[in-house]
């Protein structure tokens, strides 16, 4: 798609209000002699009503920012921003020291109210942050500011502030005068400014080749001329490329001049991931705000929505998904107005292209002289088929990013972009950490703060435990489980949403269980308070072995707890055996893991008054030495051990380890032994676990899904499980017969 050009030219001689600096001669000539070679009908490439020019009095600085903020707002990824200033610049004397900023001298500029309104100016951290930081396509910048010997004594200051939006701000380049000392920097001999004398002769043609201007080359060619000291120059993202002016076409002829810098040949994507993050996020927005995209195409979430999804956010001719073989290319979806034929000697050779570059590179550009430039973004791999994302002439600052661009299109492809938005641009910025090792800082701070939210939406259900016996009477509800859910009618957990944490590392760890905790305990606290129960029965909650870890998880454990009025003791936290005991990468424990974690639990447990438990026994990095030191109260078995070929040995073994202590003489009862996942589908049976000595069991035994009420359980599902302990029943007929028992799949924990 062809980009629109903005330029905004401002040029100032007399400078505001009681500003004691020198007036000048040719700056509003300066700024109008850019405009007249920007709309030259030969040689230009902007549309007259695109150049808006700012001179004397009407060089106003709510004028420029008013005009500023509205091409911001209205901007796409294929634009081009030009800001050029010709006049003074200026340095209050009460700016820090530390962060000093400047402003750019307009005719409306009255340095004393900038004391106590510093945004009644046109300032460098209002270009850097609301303009440049913000504009959604590339932009570029020229400064050709006098200091006329005013800030002698500030020359330093003058110099820093003028660089003050010189941080990370990738789509943007810039070419700044920052002359010292006394000499004014305008020349009676060419009646300009000495920087954009030299400016004027590059855009003419002098400082390209055969007269195709870059900002890049004319930044260059003016850094050639000798001024003293040396022109400031940023070039980033497009600086290189971007055309400014075309002798051999007008500015009527756009393609051109949106070419790619390396026409007809494939390229793979590169990788400047810590230049990217503000085109990062700008495309995060367009893909995941919900309020800035188009409506639906369709009615659901499937394969049409994404490609819209995918052309909107990279401004795209068309997107598809396609399939490539040796015997053509077949079409999966696309967005309207993709030609499949048009492109398909293209695609075809790209084929050789994806599988060659299939391990080292996630995405590639194809592009001919005179045709479309072609994003492909193979998805997946299976035999000599290739399934691939094509998109079709997408804007070029988007595709400048390269390998991160790659990555983040085929995240979103895999995700629910149009169900569950705020997971699926965490599955995108979790690609990107994983193919990159580490983001920037304000991504990952980005990727928190979405975390906190995800984990926020969830809703917390409870899982009865039940207690088994031989009578009806004896069978009841032992305990409950807290689990994660999206919805509370679910049937499974939220586990990729769940484990994304242990992609980040501990501060998700710690904050997603944080965060889980405290919302278990307030909704089970009003949920017991509405209970049919005389007393509240015991909740278990997860956790993983670092957040036990931490004094901030501790923290909120004490402060949930009290808030709550709940009593500790009816409280159990349950560890992951899917978490290891050891040290963080720069911990240091002075015992062997195990014996220091047992300490820390016996001293967590003193504290306050709760109570540990084993979970996910069977798998990850269970232990019987981990079973049997740990001070638990209870062991909760995974249901994988129930479809192990030695199940009931392997549940033999536990229920032993359990009772050992009480063997011995050193507890008065056997730790609970808790099987969890217990369905229709277990080849145990339920008598098998209770000649064990196994007296509870977690799943759908209970006849219904975790629910954020507490329920009795009625009299004849009771009369039903006590028969399947007695063995009277068989185990399919029984299966049959009960609600409980329906084949409804295994009980999905609410944490990894």
């Amino acid at each position: 798609m062809t980009g629109r050009r903005w330029a905004v030219l401002i040029g100032v001689n007399q400078c505001g209000r009681d500003v004691q600096l020198p007036t000048l001669r040719y700056a509003e000539e300066d700024a109008q002699a850019v405009r007249r070679l920007l709309l030259d009908p030969d040689i230009g490439t902007f549309d007259d009503g695109a150049v808006k020019l700012f001179v004397g009095e009407q060089a106003t600085w709510r004028g420029i920012k008013s005009e500023l903020r509205d091409l911001v707002l209205d901007s796409r990824p294929s634009d081009v921003l030009l800001v050029y200033f010709a006049g003074h610049a200026l340095v209050p004397e009460w700016s820090s020291s530390n962060q000093p900023d400047a402003y750019l001298v307009t005719a409306d500029l009255e340095p004393d109210v900038l004391r106590r309104e510093p945004d009644n100016g046109l300032r460098m951290a209002f270009l850097k942050r609301d303009v440049f930081e913000a504009f959604a396509g590339t932009s570029f910048m020229i400064l050709d500011c006098c200091n006329a010997g005013v800030y002698t004594e500030a020359e330093l200051r003058y110099t820093e502030a003028m660089q003050t939006y010189r941080a990370q701000v990738d789509r943007h380049s810039a070419l700044l005068a920052c002359p010292n000392g006394a000499a004014a920097r305008e020349s009676e001999e060419y009646r300009h400014g000495v920087l954009t004398h030299h400016l004027l002769r590059g855009l003419r043609g002098e400082a390209g080749e055969r007269g195709k201007v870059s900002f890049a080359q004319l930044a260059d060619f003016v850094a050639e001329q000798g001024l003293d000291p040396e022109p400031g120059r940023l070039v980033h993202t497009w600086g290189p490329t971007t055309v400014l002016t075309h002798p051999p076409a007008s500015r009527h002829d756009r393609p051109a001049l949106s070419a790619p810098a390396t026409s007809g040949t494939t390229r793979p994507c590169r990788n400047p991931l810590d230049d990217l993050a503000s085109s990062i996020i700008q495309l995060l927005g367009r893909v995941f705000n919900v309020d800035s995209r188009p409506g639906r195409q369709s009615a659901g979430s499937g394969h049409a929505e994404r490609v819209e999804v995918i052309r909107y956010a990279l401004e795209a001719d068309s997107v598809a998904v396609v399939e490539i073989s040796a015997t053509g290319v077949g079409q999966v979806t696309s967005t309207p107005r993709f030609n499949k034929e048009e492109l398909r000697p293209l695609l075809e050779g790209s084929l050789a292209d994806a599988t060659t570059g299939r391990a080292s590179s996630p995405g590639f550009v194809i592009s001919d002289d005179d045709g479309p430039r072609v994003l492909c973004v193979p998805l997946s791999f299976k035999d000599d088929r290739t399934v691939t994302l094509v998109v079709v002439n997408p804007a070029l600052a988007p595709l400048d990013m390269g390998e991160p661009l790659a990555v983040m299109l085929r995240a979103i492809w895999n995700s629910d972009v149009i169900e569950h938005p705020v997971e699926a641009e965490l599955q995108v910025l979790t690609a990107l950490r994983t193919s990159f090792g580490r983001l920037p800082l304000a991504l990952y701070q980005l990727a928190f703060g979405r975390y906190q939210k995800l984990i926020n939406s969830l809703t917390m259900v409870f899982q009865p435990v039940v207690e088994l016996d031989k009578r009806a009477a004896g069978v009841s509800v032992h305990s409950y489980e807290a689990l994660a859910r999206r919805r509370e009618t679910d049937r499974r957990a939220p586990v990729s949403a769940l484990e994304m944490a242990h992609i980040w590392g501990d501060r998700f760890i710690i904050e997603r269980d944080s965060l889980l905790l405290v919302k278990a305990i307030q909704s089970y606290a009003a949920a017991d308070a509405e209970s049919p129960w005389e007393g509240t029965k015991s909740i278990s909650i997860n956790v993983a072995v670092r957040s036990l870890l931490s004094d901030s998880y501790l923290a909120n454990v004490r402060s949930a707890l009290a808030d709550a009025h709940l009593d500790p003791r009816t409280v159990t936290l349950e560890i992951s055996e899917q978490d290891p005991i050891r040290p963080g990468p720069d911990e240091e424990w002075l015992q062997e893991p195990l014996a220091y974690f047992h300490r820390h639990l016996t001293t967590l447990a003193r504290d306050l008054q709760i109570s540990f438990a084993v979970d996910d026994f069977g798998v990850g990095y269970a232990s019987l030495a981990r079973m049997a030191e740990l001070p638990l109260t209870q062991i909760k078995v995974d249901r994988a051990v129930l479809h192990h070929p030695l199940a009931v040995e392997e549940l033999e073994l536990v229920a032993r380890v359990a009772r050992y202590a009480s063997d011995q003489g050193h507890a008065p009862s056997p730790r609970p032994v808790i099987v969890e996942g217990y369905d229709g589908k277990a080849p145990v049976t339920l008598k098998q676990i209770y000649d064990l000595g196994i007296r509870h069991v977690q799943g759908y035994i209970s006849g219904e899904v975790a629910s954020t009420s507490l329920r009795l359980l009625d009299q004849e599902l009771r009369e039903r499980i006590a028969a399947l302990v007695r063995g009277e029943d068989d185990q399919r007929q029984a299966t049959a017969a009960t609600g409980g028992l329906r084949g409804v799949g295994p009980a999905v924990r609410g944490r990894p």
